[in-house]
């Protein structure tokens, strides 16, 4: 038996970000298993840990070490695989280990907060309320006649008619009666998903699902991109791939970037995989998260699906993961562990020698960057399985609708489309990557722009609520109706957003029913399922909304897509940004021509000579990756580099600066031929009134020097007297605003 235990503190504090040894008492000894949470005394408090793992020996004085207290929970919170993924996770996102364990595990877990299972109360076949045991029972026949006539029932509603808890037992023990746990979906609120089969699969398909089985036969970690345009059949190869993965006696996971897309994506996967599906996502109830967490534990659900976060689902003898739409930046964690869900599926797919499959129709560069470098790796579907293909595009160039005159939102070409779409009763999709009425407002006698007063943006205008908003730190003002600066009255709302577009639309037509479709609409739990029910129903004409609309979604009647404004993305100050705009005008434009119907795209933007809107116009990914690469290979941006991300923030300017010139004079030290840019201000220098700073680091293999910079980060938190200055550490960031 072990005599101690390695345990990290559930405390989030960089002073006990390190593992400590204590001592197992005789009585726990033998009980205690690596991954169990456990009360332990630390200074004069008592605290919770989970154990690391057990020691035979120490190198530390077994008479300096404290005793465990007592097991929280006699179960243990973390697999083998999740202890092992603890540590990797902390070393490659530069955070606290609790900090890795808090992304691994739902809260209502972590805090023991099991949740009941739902049980059915059923009669045993054969049971009769003629039998002699229960003849001299009224209670007890009464409620197994109950039973008989009704069929199952849940205790709630036994109880509602009279029948207690000791007449269900004893009529458990005379096996009258028996209790079945009912597996349910926690989106029940959809209809029932009807049974499918699979399909018959075209020759891109069939060739792309032979080289996933072998794959999966290997017996070896394997990592595959599907590069398949908009509608070429990759759910339906993703599918085929899982089922095989269960012939095999093997689970499977698969992740989609958007809530907003898990109504669709449920409702095919569990038509195929009846029963077998759990589903992960931030919108359920920490009930609902502890239920479906409980039947992945317990192997009652053996293919998850679900959003970022569920790339940590405890699925025993993994076999193959799947990223759907693997180029979203919502893939990438904001809060720490700032992890990347590719990095994450890559190490469980080496770890469980699994195969690892990317999806998208717009890949991101450094995934199709590696495909090409990497024999084997690229899988390719170039044609649809609809009936129509790839819907032509129209790119509208705005400045010449304004030197004609028209000063709409709307390009006449768009007005001209729509008004044919809605004549014909088809449905379309208007998409514009900003929220809220307008960008900003503006004194157009003096140029004043409102601005928050806390962060360095100007305010959006939310016209159904006549407030301008910071989406950034919340801040909310009225709108002014003379200039705060010089007191004139020629206020103009500039830079359209959703609600603009709306209202717009409503205007123009008042009888059609439309959808708008962004942060502000969808904000509760089931907002998602509901609209997406109601436009496949038909019971709206129009979607209007930003990028939750953009992928993934699968409307046959869309005939028409309008982007209002291509430039939204374009002019982000970010290297990425180019590939952004293209990956979102692609995305957008595959929402058309899914049907018999057809559809065509109109494209509104001032740039139509920038290489990523003429390529999104003709569908064409290898034009603008070879540019786009070409281009980063000359400024040696990923996937030539590394980026390694620190970020200060502190309500004093100075301090911030003081902060950020004193950690980069010790990174120099160790990064050796990788190159520090900063410190610098932020794009976004002030938010929620504090000054961020920031230093990159850029340079190859920067997970070498990783226990280096780690030091150096210790030493900074150590620093004496302490730094009150926020740091944030970002390995190979998306967003660098």
């Amino acid at each position: 038996m072990h005599d101690y235990a390695e345990i990290i503190v559930d405390l989030i504090s960089n002073a006990v970000d390190r593992s400590f040894h204590y001592r197992i008492p005789p009585e726990l000894r033998g009980k205690i298993l690596p991954g169990m949470k456990v009360a332990i005394p630390l200074g004069p408090r008592r605290c919770e840990g989970y154990v690391l793992r057990l020691l035979n020996s120490t190198a530390i004085d077994p008479a300096l070490l404290r005793d465990i207290i007592a097991i929280s929970d006699p179960d243990p919170l973390l697999t083998r695989e999740q202890l092992v993924l603890l540590s990797w996770l902390a070393h490659r996102c530069y955070c606290r280990k609790i900090d890795a364990l808090n992304a691994m595990v739902p809260a209502s877990i972590r805090q023991g907060r099991h949740t009941q299972k739902p049980y059915l109360f059923a009669a045993a076949a054969g049971a009769s309320v003629e039998q002699e045991t229960i003849k001299k029972a009224p209670a007890q026949k009464g409620a197994l006649q109950m039973l008989i006539i009704r069929g199952p029932q849940e205790r709630k509603a036994l109880e509602k008619a009279g029948i207690t808890g000791a007449t269900l037992r004893a009529l458990e023990r005379k096996g009258l009666i028996e209790k079945k746990y009912e597996r349910r979906n926690p989106v029940d609120y959809l209809r029932r998903a009807a049974t499918t089969v699979p399909l018959d699969l075209g020759d891109e398909q069939a060739a792309c699902l032979k080289r996933i089985v072998s794959a999966l036969n290997s017996n070896r970690p394997k990592r595959l991109l599907l590069h398949g345009v908009t509608a070429s059949g990759k759910t339906e190869v993703y599918m085929q791939s899982i089922s095989k993965c269960l012939e095999s006696g093997r689970s499977a996971l698969i992740l989609v970037p958007e809530i907003a897309l898990t109504p669709q994506m449920i409702s095919h996967f569990e038509g195929r995989f009846p029963g077998q599906i759990a589903v992960l996502h931030s919108r359920l109830t920490q009930a609902e998260k502890s239920l479906e967490w409980q039947s992945i534990r317990e192997g009652e659900s053996r293919v998850v699906l679900g959003a970022r976060s569920a790339v940590f689902a405890p699925l025993a003898n993994l076999g193959l993961i799947v990223i759907d739409e693997e180029h979203e930046t919502t893939y990438k964690q904001e809060e720490a562990p700032r992890y990347h869900t590719r990095d994450v599926a890559w190490w469980r797919a080496r770890y469980n020698k699994a195969v690892l499959v990317l999806g998208s129709a717009t890949p991101s560069l450094e995934s199709y960057y590696r495909a090409l470098d990497e024999k084997d790796q690229l899988l390719v579907m170039t044609n649809r399985i609809t009936s129509t293909q790839l819907p032509p595009v129209t790119v509208v160039d705005m400045r010449l609708e304004l030197k004609e005159n028209n000063r709409q939102i709307f390009s006449r070409l768009l007005l001209t489309e729509l008004d044919k779409v809605l004549e014909q009763g088809e449905q379309a999709l208007l998409f514009i990557n900003r929220r809220g009425f307008a960008g900003f407002v503006l004194c157009r006698e003096c140029g004043y722009v409102v601005r928050c007063p806390s962060c360095d943006v100007s305010l959006t205008l939310h016209i159904d609520r006549q407030l301008m908003c910071c989406h950034y730190c919340g801040h909310e003002a009225p709108v002014p109706l003379t200039c705060p600066e010089c007191g004139g009255i020629r206020i103009r709302y500039f830079s359209a957003g959703t609600q603009r577009v709306e209202d717009e639309i409503k205007k123009l037509y008042p009888e059609i029913a439309l959808i708008r479709m962004d942060s502000d609409t969808t904000n509760s739990r089931r907002a998602h399922s509901q609209y997406y029910q109601r436009f496949r129903e038909g019971r709206a004409s129009i979607l209007i909304g930003t990028q939750m609309i953009a992928k993934g979604f699968d409307f046959p009647s869309v005939t028409l897509v309008g982007v209002v404004a291509a430039d939204t993305t374009l002019n982000l100050p970010d290297f990425r940004a180019p590939e952004r705009t293209f990956q979102l005008l692609t995305q957008v434009a595959g929402r058309t021509a899914r049907g018999k119907l057809g559809g065509k795209v109109i494209i509104q933007t001032y740039h139509p000579g920038h290489y990523a809107v003429k390529a999104a116009a003709r569908h064409d990914y290898c034009t603008f990756y070879h540019a786009e690469i070409e281009n980063r290979g000359q400024l040696a941006y990923p996937p030539f580099s590394d980026l390694l991300r620190f970020l200060f923030s502190d309500n004093d300017e100075r301090k911030a600066f003081d902060a950020a010139n004193w950690l980069t004079g010790q990174l120099k030290a160790v990064v050796g031929s990788a190159e520090i840019l900063g410190p610098a201000p932020a794009s976004l220098y002030r938010i929620k009134d504090h000054y961020r700073v920031q230093t990159i680091v850029k340079g190859r293999q920067l997970s070498a020097i990783s226990p280096a910079v780690k030091k150096v980060i210790r030493t900074y938190h150590e620093h004496k007297p302490p730094y009150s200055v926020r740091l944030t550490v970002d390995f190979n960031p998306l967003v660098v605003l």
